[in-house]
């Protein structure tokens, strides 16, 4: 996907919840671009006040912004839990466009058997309806943008989070059969598809699902991790029911708050039309070859 060209009179770009998993691509590709403008959130970068460059940083809790409101005609990218977003906005009123990266779990979770993970597709979609509302009314262009299952090799909760338990036990189970499928998608994919969003008229007012590159089965995608890792391919099918009890496991290796609801869903089909952000963003995503850092994942900070 090529980046839009950038017109010399391009507004300052704020960009709140950079820390995220996709906050460094999307700050590679904007300053590659010769963007400029503010990154705002409660985590400063190491060894500075430089998240990169052209885009100091500014210390913000959003929960409590004080007297902060961001720069007039400012370009609004969010990478922060969307149900953060809607309370901050009032302090964004004089906003050029606000895209905000949501996900594909507004539609995924709702009906999971996991009432944890429904309240998150709630939250996820009161939010995307409140940030609609404000936008409406405050006269701003809006977008959502709704990534699939996100990895970057490092940090994400995803296929890295797979790779620490590969590593650590040389297999991994599966909710038998574990043919649902995934479209998993590379962090730096989120990133050009944002950077497209900018400036784009053709994708305000709307929401748009960003899938992978790639549909295949929870199995292969799984069977992928292990080539990747160069470890024998070692996936082990049990019920769903059985697993689910040993969730606690899974917990305590990965370092992420899996849901009894995992193993099941691998069984379900988490498919999403890419055509809109095809077709109005130029957007083509990478193919799922996961590539791991150079730190192993089973050290990687969280």
């Amino acid at each position: 996907m090529d980046d839009p060209e950038i017109s010399p009179a391009a507004p300052p770009v704020l960009v709140l919840g950079a820390s995220s998993l996709v906050g460094p691509y999307l700050l590679d590709r904007l300053a590659a671009r010769g963007r400029t403008g503010t990154c705002a959130g409660r985590r400063p970068p190491p060894g500075g006040t430089m998240a990169a460059p052209g885009f100091p940083w500014l210390r913000l809790d959003v929960a409590d912004p004080a007297g902060w409101a961001a720069e007039p005609g400012a370009a609004v990218l969010s990478l922060m839990p969307m149900w953060l977003l809607p309370p901050l906005l009032p302090r964004l009123a004089g906003a050029a466009q606000i895209v905000a990266l949501g996900s594909t779990s507004v539609l995924a979770k709702s009906g999971s058997a996991d009432p944890e993970e429904r309240a998150v597709a709630q939250r996820l979609a009161e939010a995307e309806s409140g940030i609609a509302a404000f936008c409406a009314r405050a006269g701003i262009p809006w977008t959502i943008l709704r990534p699939t299952l996100i990895h970057d090799g490092l940090r994400d909760a995803n296929v890295t989070a797979i790779a620490r338990f590969v590593l650590r036990f040389g297999f991994f189970p599966v909710g038998m059969p574990a043919r649902g499928l995934r479209q998993p998608i590379h962090a730096d994919d989120v990133a050009g598809a944002l950077v497209a969003a900018l400036g784009n008229g053709l994708v305000a007012g709307r929401s748009i699902d960003l899938p992978g590159g790639e549909t295949l089965t929870y199995r292969e995608m799984v069977r992928r991790i292990f080539v990747a890792l160069d470890r024998p391919v070692r996936i082990v099918p049990l019920p769903a029911g059985l697993l689910a009890r040993g969730i606690s496991v899974a917990r305590r290796v990965t370092g992420v708050a899996y849901s009894p609801a995992l193993f099941a869903r691998m069984n379900q089909d988490l498919a999403f039309d890419g055509g809109d952000a095809a077709r109005l963003l130029g957007y083509a995503a990478q193919p799922f070859r996961p590539r791991f850092s150079a730190s192993p994942p089973d050290s990687a900070a969280r």
